[in-house]
Parts: C-alpha cells; sequence; structure tokens
C-alpha cells in the first residue's frame, strides 16, 4: 500500500476525528469566557487547562493509545528510531530558527519574570500538542490516509485547535506543515520537541503574538506546575494499574 497516500477509514479514524473536534470544541468555547472575572478565568482552566491539556493530552491518549498492553509514546511517534540523529537535528533545527528571529528582531527583557512563566506554561502545553496533535492525532491520519493527508490535517487540526485564545489560523497551518514535515525526517517526535518546536513557540507567543499577555502571570506558572502534578499523578496510577493486572 502507498505510504504516501491511501484510504483505509476505519473505527480509529472516526475516533480521531471526533477526538480533535472536540478538542476544538474545547477551544471555541473559550472564547466566551475571555475577560479577566474570576469566573472566565476558572472556565478557561477547566476547559484549555483541565479538558483539553490533561484530559485529552494525557488521560485519554495514555488510555486509547495504551489499550491491550501498547506502548503509547511508541504508538504516538516517541519510537526510540535514530533518536540521537533526531535529537542533534532537533538542536540544530531549533538554534537555526533563533538565529533567524534574532537577526529580524533582538527582543529586550525577555528574560523578565514574567516571560519564564509564560515559557513555563508554553513549554506544558507542548507536552499536550506532542502527545495529542503532533503524536495521536497524526498517527491515526497517517494510518488512514497516508503520509502527505496526514501532515495536511494535523497541520489544520494544530491551526484551529488555537481558535479559543490564538486566531491566526493561516500562519499557525503553515507552522504544522513544518513541523510534521520534519517528523518525517527520522519519524521520531524527538526532532521537533523540545528544542525546535520550543524556540518556535516561545518566541512565536512571548514575542511575537497578543496571546502571550494572558500568560504572562504566576497564576500561568501555577497552573502549569498543576497540570504537571496531575500528569505525573495519573501515569503513576497507570503504571501501579499495569503492575496490578501482570
Amino acid at each position: 500500500m502507498n505510504k504516501f497516500f491511501r484510504f483505509n477509514f476505519t473505527k480509529e479514524t472516526l475516533v480521531a476525528f471526533s477526538a480533535g473536534a472536540v478538542m476544538i470544541i474545547l477551544s471555541l468555547i473559550m472564547l466566551l469566557f475571555c475577560t479577566d472575572s474570576f469566573f472566565d478565568k476558572a472556565m478557561s482552566f477547566i476547559l484549555r487547562d483541565l479538558l483539553m491539556i490533561f484530559g485529552l493530552g494525557i488521560v485519554f491518549v495514555s488510555l486509547y493509545e495504551g489499550r491491550e498492553g501498547k506502548a503509547v509514546l511508541k504508538e504516538i511517534g516517541f519510537t526510540g528510531r535514530k533518536t540521537p540523529l533526531s535529537l542533534i537535528l532537533d538542536f540544530v533545527f531549533g538554534a537555526g530558527l533563533l538565529a533567524m528571529f534574532l537577526k529580524e528582531e533582538v527582543p529586550s527583557g525577555i528574560l523578565e519574570v514574567k516571560n519564564l512563566y509564560a515559557a513555563t506554561y508554553i513549554l506544558v502545553a507542548g507536552i499536550f500538542e506532542m502527545t495529542f496533535i503532533y503524536g495521536y492525532l497524526r498517527a491515526s491520519f497517517e494510518k488512514a490516509f497516508g503520509i502527505i493527508p496526514a501532515i495536511v490535517l494535523t497541520s489544520a487540526f494544530y491551526s484551529f485547535h488555537h481558535a479559543g485564545f490564538q486566531p491566526e489560523f493561516l500562519h499557525l497551518f503553515l507552522v504544522g506543515l513544518m513541523y510534521c514535515s520534519a517528523y518525517y525526517i527520522t519519524q521520531n517526535l524527538l526532532i521537533i520537541f523540545p528544542f525546535f518546536w520550543g524556540v518556535g513557540a516561545l518566541w512565536d507567543v512571548i514575542v511575537s503574538s497578543e496571546a502571550g499577555e494572558g500568560i504572562k502571570n504566576l497564576e500561568s506558572f501555577v497552573i502549569a506546575l498543576v497540570i504537571l502534578a496531575l500528569s505525573a499523578i495519573w501515569i503513576f496510577i497507570i503504571k501501579r494499574r499495569k503492575e496490578g493486572a501482570v
């Protein structure tokens, strides 16, 4: 079967489209809660942080991809394939991207505490993008339609998942194309994360986008730590359940 184009639409494909639609719907609902009131901030925390980042990115992916004893990380693209090369290219691509950005603009005050708060939150959100979007969705679309449609579909979902907080659709679609295409150089997500994706995301949100202003605060830093803690607890629970089933 052609690895670049195929058609093998299954129940698994329908689940992937449905999960991706849930992600976009959660993002769109956030548009209803965009003020600085306590209620709106609480709703944004529930929608984006609990349901999207933790719910879809950690709980859903670990349960769905880990069924029947499957190795979750391998299933979504952290394959161990060409790991040294992937990490080297990840660093080189990230350094090249940073050099390109700095050539255009050298931002002042980039190491201010508020930016470090935002950076922490962005990197935690990046775990969700790797596990759910570039991992689960991309792998599901590749199995159903082949590599080329998977790149395009994943990039579209990546773009629209920002609808509720960073609606820069064409720009983000092109960013998605860049990262998805890079993955297929080694077929290991370590070629994207953490350096290549990290440089792009941090610069894009903290320096270039107004969306970054909303997370340059202590609240975002605390939320990031909460999500990390919940993720660690969940992984511990899953690991204990597997050990108990043996």
